[in-house]
């Protein structure tokens, strides 16, 4: 997975690296098998260039705690605008969506790390935004096991739908709620 990737030409570059160790091995006559590759969406640029990624890679993941501070435009370790590093801020949220879209639609999986997918609280407004895979800290995955179990995915999916649609953080959260 190739972090922080912002440009096409900057993954581009990466897969290059990939193949040219992968041509490497074989000219030594190693057996080699390309691993799956993707991109973390940590960035702005990376959430618009969604769909060129995906074409060129099996996933995104989308790190939600660096994607919340450079959407939000605030430093997430200053304390000022520590009410800005809200991963449930209708930007970032739509940004999640956008995400999402633009990677089934060309057939890459997503995936999500990062505070906001080891919260039970936010579970089914993820699984109704589509996300394939939630990574977390293994204290919260029996919560978040749970919360997957309880949700109705239909249901999930219109409350994401009307999430998308909010413009403040209180009405997207009476959405989720």
């Amino acid at each position: 997975m190739f972090p922080l990737v912002a440009t096409v030409e900057e993954l581009e570059a990466a897969i290059g690296a990939v193949d040219d160790a992968a041509a490497d091995l074989a000219d030594r006559g190693v057996d080699y098998k390309r691993p799956s590759l993707g991109v973390m969406v940590e960035t702005p640029s990376a959430v618009f260039m969604a769909d060129e990624f995906a074409r060129r890679v099996d996933f995104l993941s989308i790190g939600t705690n660096d994607l919340t501070q450079y959407v939000m435009a605030a430093d997430r370790e200053n304390e000022r605008v520590g009410d800005l590093h809200d991963p449930t801020h209708p930007g970032v949220v739509r940004a999640i969506g956008h995400t999402v879209e633009q990677a089934h639609a060309n057939d890459a999986w997503v995936g999500m790390c990062g505070e906001m997918a080891g919260n039970p609280d936010v579970t089914e407004l993820l699984v109704g935004l589509g996300l394939d895979e939630l990574s977390m800290s293994a204290v919260t995955v029996p919560d978040v096991k749970v919360a997957v179990g309880e949700t109705e995915y239909s249901a999930a999916r219109e409350r994401a739908d009307s999430a998308r649609r909010v413009a403040t953080r209180s009405e997207l959260h009476e959405t989720i709620q």
